[in-house]
Parts: C-alpha cells; structure tokens; sequence
C-alpha cells in the first residue's frame, strides 16, 4: 500500500494541513497519520473512509495506484455531478449518452476515410 501513504501526504500537504491537525480533523492520534504516510501501518476501514472523505480522495488513487491513465478529469465529472439532484442527472445522462455517440460515429467517420473503408 506504498500509494496510500503518498496520495494521504500528497493530498493533506496540498490542503496545506500538518500531521496533527489531520489526525484531530478525523479523531486519531498524529501517529496514525505518521504511520500511514510512511506505509508501516494499515488503517482500519473506518480511518481510511475518513481520510478519503476528509482529504477528498480520488478512490482510483487508493484501490487502483496501479492505473497509469490520468483520471484526474474523471475525479472533477464526479465531483460536479455530486451536486446535482437527480432531475439533473438524468438529462446530463441522456446529454452525455448523445455526446458520446455522435463523437464515436465521427471518430468512425475519420477513420473510414482515411483508410478508404
């Protein structure tokens, strides 16, 4: 869990918190964050919850380190569509299906006629 340690210290250091008022923010000892900064501890679910929610964790960056693709724009989608109410989604939904299918057929498109298919 080398990611874990570097995505917390990498998102409280860009929050600009210290150790301590983390730890205080979600109710454990400075050490806990010591620990998991440095990958000599791992948190119990609830902690890691915490700390995803508190430091706005992208879950990619915690269960997918592996994954190279910059997700990043996928993290700021979900986070706008967090605050929209369900009325919203449902055209955004239906906007989004739309969207992709055109630019798929002209991808498509493209291609076919650059290759004289």
């Amino acid at each position: 869990m080398v990611a874990l340690g570097n995505a917390v210290r990498s998102a409280r250091r860009t929050q600009n918190l210290s150790q301590e008022a983390l730890a205080e923010k979600i109710g454990v000892c400075k050490r806990t964050i010591l620990d998991i900064e440095n990958n000599t501890g791992n948190p119990k679910f609830e902690i890691l919850s915490m700390l995803v929610r508190e430091l706005n964790l992208p879950l990619y960056q915690v269960f997918y380190p592996e994954v190279r693709e910059n997700l990043d724009m996928k993290h700021v989608l979900m986070e706008e569509l967090s605050c929209c109410s369900d009325y919203e989604m449902k055209i955004i939904l239906s906007v989004v299906k739309s969207l992709r299918y055109t630019l798929r057929s002209e991808q498509c498109k493209i291609v076919s006629d650059i290759y004289d298919i």
